[in-house]
């Protein structure tokens, strides 16, 4: 799927935006950071890696994006062993070393507009050699560090009540206030944020929702906003049905969404939609429909 460049332009200002408060996150929690700690208060530091990753990686910023991954792995570990893993001070060190291998060049890229990835890269790799190696009693059978999926059903609550929570807080913030947010950006950074969110916990309708926000958003760029309420409307009932213990879907999208998502009729002369006040009101009191399947193919493109 192509993307309309102006609102990549605005997906590449909200990361930058979003950056800097992401790398305070990391770098307060890591002073932080109690030699028996506990898994909530490794989380945030995790999922600050996490967002950065993913967010590099949908602005083109492959080298960001592996650093901030090294770091999310190891922050896996950290996470998964709990008061088992205790930080000695070396280990503290160690990480503090690897987060300034990620803020060094991130900063320079929000400050300048520019960095050397092959530096980048070849400074982080003997840091991150030691930290793993630091790491090594605590590696799978299979030598490597434990995969999310181990993570999922104990992330996935607390996520949806915060993470998510804050998203759609954001995106109803947007609805409320158009005129002084870039809605379609919005719109873009967050399902982006949620459709990365929902491969990792394994929540396929949740990702529907936000890939078919995302092609609805492609093709009625001029109607942003009737879109944002629309997949909000999906995004929130996909919210509760995952705090009432969902597990396996995170809702599906509405028929609604699922007829944005396919685009104008052939031969149609504007590729504008109506937007009632009656139509909205009525998207958002609709009941979900089972209706993934018809998205299969999106999905596949977007892989």
């Amino acid at each position: 799927m192509t993307f309309n460049p102006n609102i990549r332009d605005q997906a590449y200002r909200f990361f930058i935006q979003e950056a800097s408060e992401l790398l305070h996150v990391i770098e307060s929690g890591l002073l932080t950071l109690a030699p028996e700690h506990s898994t909530s208060s490794v989380r945030n530091i995790m999922w600050a890696a996490h967002s950065i990753k993913g967010g590099a990686a949908s602005v083109g910023l492959e080298a960001i994006k592996t650093l901030a991954h090294r770091l999310e792995e190891m922050f896996k570990v950290l996470y998964s062993q709990g008061e088992a893993l205790e930080i000695d001070p070396e280990l503290k060190g160690l990480l503090l070393q690897g987060y300034n291998c990620l803020r060094s060049p991130l900063t320079q890229k929000i400050e300048t507009g520019n960095f050397d990835a092959e530096q980048a890269l070849a400074t982080a790799e003997p840091v991150f050699a030691q930290i793993e190696a630091k790491l090594s009693g605590f590696l799978t059978n299979e030598g490597h560090l434990p995969s999310f999926v181990v993570l999922r059903v104990d992330l996935a609550l607390s996520i949806f009540e915060v993470d998510v929570a804050e998203g759609l807080d954001r995106l109803d913030s947007v609805v409320a206030n158009p005129e002084a947010n870039q809605v379609a950006g919005e719109l873009q950074a967050q399902a982006d944020t949620f459709a990365r969110l929902a491969e990792l916990l394994n929540l396929p309708g949740f990702g529907a929702i936000a890939h078919a926000a995302l092609a609805a958003l492609d093709a009625y760029p001029s109607q942003a906003l009737h879109v944002t309420q629309v997949a909000l409307a999906d995004f929130r009932a996909a919210q509760q049905a995952v705090l009432d213990g969902d597990r396996t879907q995170g809702g599906t999208p509405s028929a609604a969404l699922v007829e944005l998502a396919e685009g104008p009729a052939t031969g149609s002369d504007t590729g504008l939609i109506p937007i009632l006040t009656g139509e909205v009101a009525e998207v958002q009191a609709a009941s979900l429909n089972d209706v993934f399947s018809a998205l299969e193919a999106l999905l596949e493109d977007e892989s």
